[in-house]
C-alpha cells in the first residue's frame, strides 16, 4: 500500500479507502498543466466506488478534460460485502454515465481484453478528449486479509473462477502457440521464486531503522523544536 517511486511515476496507494481517486485526479491536472503527453492511471476497488470523492473527481475530470484513466477493479466483494448488498448500480461502469464519461466493462480474467481496453482508453485520453472509466471485472481467490475466512461465497463459485485464472490460461496459451516451451516457463518461475526469496532474506536480515526515522520527510526540528534525535 505504501510503495512509492517518483522516478518510476508510481505514486502508491492510500490508507484511506478511495482517497487515491482525487489524488490521481490531481496528478492528471498537473500533467495537463505542464503540457505533457502523460496520463494518470487511477485504480480503486469496488468498495471504494462508494466514496463521495469518486463523484467529485469524476465531475472535475470531465469538466476540465483531465488526462486520467479511472479503473475500478471489481472483484464483487470489496472487503467482504457483495456489490449487490451495497449498491443499486451493480454494473459499476455505469457510474461514469452521469458525467458523460466514456465507460465500459472489461473481462479482467482475460489479459488480452484488458490490454485492448486500456490501449483504447489511453488513445482517447491522449487525444485530448478527457478521462475514461473502465470496470475491470476480476476475482479474489482468498479473503481480504488473513483474518477473513471468506465464508460469504461458495466453494463452487471460487472454483469456477479458478478455472479461469489468467496465470493458468495465459500459460496454456503460450504453450499452445509455441511462444515458449514448458522448460522455459519453468525457468521463468524459478527466477521469480529466487527473486522473492532473496528479497525476503534481505528484509529479514536488515536492521530496524532508528526511531528518529519516524520524522524523516515528515517534520523538521525547526517546526517542532521539542523533537530530539
Amino acid at each position: 500500500m505504501h510503495f512509492f517511486s517518483a522516478p518510476n511515476n508510481y505514486f502508491g496507494g492510500n490508507g484511506i479507502v478511495g482517497a487515491q481517486i482525487p489524488i490521481g485526479t490531481g496528478i492528471a491536472f498537473a500533467e495537463k498543466y505542464r503540457g505533457t503527453d502523460n496520463l494518470c492511471v487511477t485504480m480503486f476497488g469496488d468498495g471504494a466506488a462508494r466514496q463521495v470523492a469518486l463523484h467529485e473527481s469524476f465531475n472535475m475530470a470531465m469538466t476540465w478534460r483531465l488526462p486520467v484513466l479511472f479503473i475500478v477493479e471489481n472483484n464483487g466483494y470489496a472487503m467482504g460485502t457483495s456489490v449487490q448488498r451495497t449498491s443499486n448500480i451493480t454494473d459499476l461502469f455505469k457510474l461514469g454515465y452521469a458525467y458523460d464519461m466514456p465507460s465500459e466493462a472489461v473481462d479482467g480474467m482475460s489479459p488480452e481484453s484488458v490490454h485492448e481496453a486500456i490501449s483504447k482508453a489511453a488513445a482517447h485520453i491522449r487525444s485530448g478528449a478527457g478521462p475514461y472509466f473502465l470496470e475491470i471485472r476480476t476475482y479474489r481467490y482468498k479473503g481480504h486479509s488473513v483474518s477473513d475466512p471468506a465464508k460469504y461465497r461458495t466453494k463452487e463459485e471460487v472454483q469456477s473462477y479458478q478455472d479461469r485464472d489468467p496465470l493458468k490460461t495465459t500459460e496454456e496459451k503460450i504453450l499452445e502457440l509455441g511462444m515458449a516451451s514448458a522448460e522455459e516457463i519453468q525457468a521463468i518461475k524459478e527466477r521469480i521464486r529466487m527473486e522473492i526469496e532473496d528479497s525476503v532474506q534481505f528484509a529479514e536480515a536488515s536492521p530496524y531503522p532508528p526511531a528518529s526515522e519516524l520524522y524523516t520527510d515528515n517534520y523538521t526540528q525547526e517546526d517542532y523544536p521539542f523533537i530530539r534525535d
